[in-house]
């Protein structure tokens, strides 16, 4: 026996609009602005969203920097909105280059968004972190006397 099902209007979005990823460019997305401080340090800002997107900009930007002349690199991350496990791996990448490189990497953070993933992971205790740029220059030697 067959049974007869009453036709239902199907709401559902036909599969070509079903969701995408954000198609927007990646410079939408994430900013990265580079700052030389003062002989002993440079300073990458990141503004945005660090995803499996985003992070292989964030990689072409910081390595470079980790591997370079300058003993420290503070990456400032306090206007990241969005930290996934694929820009935790960047940073995780770019401590390792830095330890081989002998150069010094610093973390600015200071928001819930950036703090949990760091915690969750225990990585906030392999990095080096300064709550505010202020105190990250000052470790690296570009203080009031430096």
């Amino acid at each position: 026996m067959t049974a007869l099902l009453p036709h239902l209007p199907n709401d559902r979005p036909s599969p070509a609009s079903a969701a995408r990823p954000d198609q927007r460019p990646v410079g939408e997305l994430l900013s990265i602005t580079t700052h030389p401080a003062p002989l002993t340090a440079t300073v990458l800002t990141v503004r945005g969203e660090v995803d499996a997107l985003t992070s292989p900009e964030l990689r072409e930007q910081l390595l470079p920097h980790v591997r370079g002349t300058v003993p420290h690199v503070i990456v400032d991350l306090t206007g990241v909105s969005f930290l996934a496990a694929a820009g935790l791996a960047v940073l995780v990448s770019a401590r390792q280059t830095a330890v081989a490189t002998g150069i010094a990497l610093r973390l600015v953070v200071s928001t819930h968004p950036v703090l949990l993933p760091l915690r969750i992971t225990g990585l906030d205790a392999m990095f080096d972190i300064s709550p505010d740029l202020t105190q990250a220059l000052l470790h690296a030697g570009c203080g009031p006397d430096g």
